[in-house]
């Protein structure tokens, strides 16, 4: 019987609409802050690259080798070399 008066009391009704709302815009919202971090993440080692000529100073070989290294200490995480590098 509780559940049957729940069901049709509108203001109830209208505060679960409201809390899935919520729910809904803290999703998009922990989405947003997640993938800013990731590409803070990924633009701060190609300005290391940069700064430091990377390629220049330790050759042609070095994205690969910087993505192999990265996977090996990261080993959860996979293509290094296409999300920082572009290649």
């Amino acid at each position: 019987m509780a559940e049957a008066i729940i069901k049709n009391d509108s203001e109830y009704l209208a505060w679960v609409r409201e809390l899935s709302e919520r729910y809904r815009r803290s999703q998009i919202k922990a989405a947003v802050s997640v993938n800013r971090e990731m590409l803070l993440f990924y633009w701060r080692p190609g300005k290391d690259i940069a700064d430091l000529h990377a390629e220049s100073r330790w050759g042609s070989g070095f994205f690969e080798t910087l993505s192999r290294d990265l996977e090996k200490e990261i080993s959860d995480a996979k293509g290094f070399c296409h999300a920082i590098f572009g290649r």
